[in-house]
């Protein structure tokens, strides 16, 4: 890292080479008022259709850890936590812009050494209450696992009160972080994994613990973004004040060249809002 970050010093830009070597250090970086407020006002709108006529579409859900789709429900879960609207960049084009923003491509280019692909993508609407954990073990699907990022967008000014997203500065040093054992020394989840999500957020505490390692809470302003390595300990804060949102964007990224064959950006994209766009 120092001799790359030193080489694009070299020619001028000294910001990247902080923020790369802040991204070895400490795991995330952050980048202020950098997406596009108007594409986050179209995805609103976008979010909005869908909440009214939630039924009409068929996207991945999940409800307080139980995988479905939106045609199960009856209405969108609007008041409760928990709550991940899977893979809206495959049918908001406004997502699939977001995801994409000039910034979080341009940093994730060096950090992978080759363009970044998205993964997956989560869009919350409430806090999430998650406790901590790591994306690796969850997100897997790449063809070399430690090619993993992802970027946090607020969609909104996040409160303290409303359970503001979480991390562990430097937590993603495998010394801090160390691995954990799903079972059968598999170091990521699965349907054959003896041991919970519960055990491995005890472990990462304790680890974080050992390590002296404190949270920092991410309050933001809406553009801004947060960018962590995939084995980042972060989590979901108490939601303190239930009338409270906190409506945000996620995206998983892997290198273009790690990406699996079924997850190939496709041509057609199912749009929910072309028209806002």
């Amino acid at each position: 890292v120092d001799d790359y970050a030193s080489s694009h010093a070299d020619v001028g830009d000294r910001e990247l080479a902080r923020n790369l070597k802040h991204w070895r250090d400490m795991g995330y970086v952050i980048f202020k008022n950098a997406i596009d407020q108007s594409l986050i006002e179209v995805l609103l709108k976008d979010i909005e259709d869908f909440k009214a006529n939630f039924a009409s579409y068929d996207i991945p859900i999940e409800v307080r850890g139980r995988q479905l789709h939106s045609s199960q429900l009856s209405a969108f879960p609007e008041e409760d936590t928990g709550v991940k609207i899977n893979h809206l960049h495959a049918f908001s084009r406004a997502a699939y812009s977001l995801s994409l923003s000039p910034d979080i491509c341009n940093f994730l280019r060096h950090v992978f050494a080759a363009p970044p692909s998205i993964m997956q993508s989560l869009t919350f609407w409430r806090g999430s209450e998650q406790p901590v954990h790591v994306d690796y073990p969850y997100v897997k699907s790449q063809k070399r696992l430690p090619f993993l990022a992802a970027a946090w967008i607020p969609l909104e000014d996040v409160s303290p009160d409303a359970g503001p997203l979480a991390y562990y500065p430097g937590g993603h040093k495998l010394e801090n972080s160390s691995l954990f054992d799903w079972g059968n020394q598999s170091i990521v989840h699965s349907d054959a994994s003896t041991r919970s999500p519960l055990e491995f957020a005890k472990f990462l505490q304790d680890a974080m613990s050992r390590s002296g390692i404190s949270k920092a809470e991410f309050c933001p302003r809406k553009g801004d973004v947060l960018i962590w390595h995939g084995n980042l300990p972060h989590e979901g804060t108490p939601v303190l004040d239930r009338d409270k949102t906190r409506k945000s964007y996620v995206t998983h990224f892997t290198a273009l060249s790690d990406m699996p064959t079924f997850l190939l950006p496709s041509s057609e994209v199912s749009e929910i809002g072309r028209a806002h766009v």
